[in-house]
């Protein structure tokens, strides 16, 4: 597996994380593969996904994709919703959080992002290429509003800062070799 797919694995881990130790954990795995500060705290770093991603109060930087792109920017469950909803159907995924969880949050994103790109790796299929083209599109779309978000909050740990820039870089990384693979076509 190449370090850009396994990348977009240690994302979707990171973001699907319930506490410090898998946070840790896809943290050190991405650190293999891009340069990453040292944490001491784990505590401070959960503290600080949670404030901005999770709750209980009001999400800093909401991890869905409707929220910066519709223009009702507070609405989840919306028309973004369901047509990731629909993309995971036409791949026969269907996320684990089903009605618990809207279904554009940024790590079942990555995981479909990750399933195209492992299953590219055993078949050229055009149609596969096709999803995975137009995912990154769609992530394409939102990720730099959401990197910037994030980027404008104060006292984000910089653990936190590092993963976001990953995810913008790893996301960046993949629209270029489309590009280059459509170039050779």
């Amino acid at each position: 597996m190449s370090n850009s797919i396994r990348s977009i694995q240690q994302l979707s881990l990171f973001f699907f994380a319930s506490d410090a130790r898998g946070m840790k954990t896809a943290y050190d795995e991405l650190a293999n593969v891009f340069p990453t500060s040292t944490v001491d705290n784990w505590s401070a770093v959960e503290f600080s996904f949670n404030r901005l991603f999770v709750g209980p109060r009001a999400l800093l930087a909401p991890p869905y994709a409707s929220i910066y792109l519709e223009n009702d920017s507070m609405r989840l469950m919306g028309e973004t919703t369901m047509q990731i909803r629909q993309f995971y159907e036409l791949l026969g995924l269907v996320s684990p959080w089903l009605n618990k969880i809207p279904d554009d949050h940024i790590a079942l994103e990555l995981d479909a992002l990750w399933q195209i790109e492992t299953a590219l790796l055993n078949s050229a299929s055009p149609q596969l290429q096709d999803m995975r083209e137009y995912l990154l599109a769609h992530l394409q779309a939102w990720i730099p509003k959401f990197r910037i978000r994030v980027q404008s909050i104060d006292d984000v740990h910089p653990a936190i800062l590092s993963i976001v820039e990953t995810l913008y870089l790893v996301i960046s990384n993949q629209l270029l070799i489309t590009a280059h693979q459509n170039d050779e076509i």
